[in-house]
C-alpha cells in the first residue's frame, strides 16, 4: 500500500486524462471559466490521445500511484523556456482526496533529479486563486512575478533556489 512514483507509460493516458479533468474541475472551479472545465471533462478521449502522442517529448513526466491507481503526477523540464538556467515544473497535481503530503513527495522527487543535473534554480507557476500558492510559498518558493495564462488568467511565478 506504499505509493509509487514511476515514469508515465503510454497505457496511463486514458486514466491520466480523466484525472487531469477531475483535478482541474475541483481545483479551478470558480477560478477558470466553467465552459473550459466542462470541456476538459467532455474531451478526455482527445486529451488521452495527446498524452499518448507526446510521451517521447516529455521524458520527465511521472505518475504517483497508490494500489495501481494514479493519484497524482508531475511533469518538469530541465530548462525553462522563460527563465534562464532554471528547471521548470509545468504540472504538479494530486487528486483532491489524496492531498495530504503526496504533493511534497512529488516535488521532492523532482528536486532530487534536477539537482543531480547540477541545476540550482527551479520555477513553477500557479494560477492566482489556487490554494497551492500557499503550498509553494511554504516549500520556500519566492514570488518573482506573474504572467497571463491562456491570455486570461494570472499565473503567479515562484522561484526556488536549490
Amino acid at each position: 500500500m506504499n505509493p509509487i512514483i514511476r515514469k508515465r507509460k503510454i497505457e496511463d493516458s486514458t486514466e491520466l486524462a480523466h484525472s487531469i479533468a477531475l483535478v482541474w474541475n475541483t481545483t479551478y472551479k470558480g477560478i477558470v471559466d466553467d465552459d473550459f472545465l466542462k470541456g476538459l471533462l467532455g474531451h478526455q478521449k482527445e486529451s488521452a490521445e495527446r498524452l499518448k502522442n507526446n510521451i517521447t517529448d516529455q521524458p520527465n513526466y511521472y505518475v504517483l500511484t497508490l494500489q495501481d491507481k494514479i493519484i497524482g503526477w508531475i511533469y518538469y523540464t530541465l530548462d525553462s523556456d522563460k527563465y534562464e538556467n532554471a528547471a521548470e515544473i509545468h504540472s504538479l497535481y494530486i487528486l483532491k482526496e489524496y492531498q495530504n503530503g503526496y504533493g511534497k513527495m512529488l516535488y521532492d522527487y523532482a528536486i532530487k533529479n534536477v539537482m543531480k543535473k547540477g541545476i540550482k534554480k527551479l520555477i513553477i507557476g500557479c494560477l492566482d486563486g489556487n490554494p497551492s500558492n500557499n503550498f509553494y510559498k511554504h516549500l520556500g518558493g519566492k514570488y518573482i512575478g506573474n504572467h497571463l495564462f491562456r491570455e486570461k488568467y494570472i499565473e503567479n511565478i515562484y522561484l526556488f533556489e536549490l
